[in-house]
């Protein structure tokens, strides 16, 4: 039997070498994947974002796409010049929200995030979560909300659009679960070369010693 055969030859340190070089870089492509392009990830967390519709009344929502989105309550608000200046519980109001397509209601779940609140000071702007949605199917959908015993005053206003405190999760988390996975994959692959490089030492050295009893 010929040295050669006896014995692994130098490439498999060459593959010990490249593997934690390729998770490394497969590591810094799963992070630039998951991180959020800013300024545009940071606008998507802006009250810019949210549809204003003075209640009691009704508007037309546009939800680009599936996932939780959210009414809020906004207790100081400026539409069209004019200033409202509310108490910041939320009013007593019964609220809608149906599709337009297919005229079928979606629920509005009562909000369960204590202290989600969010302001804004160009324009004034300052609301609470008063309901959850969670919309299955892209579409237009007619939002309203009316009191119950029908009067039309005082006039409010709610927000309409993403769920601020789960988009904020969703940019700040992301990113940090791409990284820890990523620094896995890399450990894993530098323990992977550590006993590619222990086994073809060990191999190495028995071929040696196969050979040199030979001899």
């Amino acid at each position: 039997m010929s040295e050669y055969k006896l014995k692994p030859t130098r490439w498999y340190y060459v593959l010990a070498i490249l593997i934690p070089i390729f998770a490394c870089v497969g590591t810094a492509l799963i992070v630039y994947g998951n991180v959020p392009k800013l300024p545009g990830a940071l606008e998507a967390l802006g009250v810019k974002n949210l549809t204003q519709v003075v209640v009691p009344g009704s508007a037309e929502i546009h939800f680009t796409k599936s996932g939780a989105y959210a009414v809020y309550y906004e207790y100081r608000s400026v539409i069209d010049g004019v200033s409202y200046f509310r108490d910041e519980y939320p009013p007593s109001m019964r609220c809608q929200l149906r599709s337009k397509r297919t005229g079928e209601a979606v629920k509005l779940a009562p909000s369960t995030v204590k202290g989600n609140v969010y302001t804004s000071h160009s324009p004034e702007r300052a609301g609470v979560m008063f309901k959850q949605i969670s919309i299955d199917q892209p579409g237009v959908y007619n939002f309203s909300c009316q009191y119950p015993d029908g009067r039309s005053y005082p006039k409010n206003v709610m927000a309409v659009g993403p769920n601020l405190v789960l988009e904020f999760f969703n940019v700040a988390l992301k990113p940090i679960a791409a990284m820890l996975f990523g620094s896995f994959a890399f450990v894993f692959a530098g323990v992977i070369s550590v006993l590619i490089i222990a086994f073809v030492a060990i191999k190495r050295h028995q071929s040696k010693s196969i050979l040199a009893s030979k001899t």
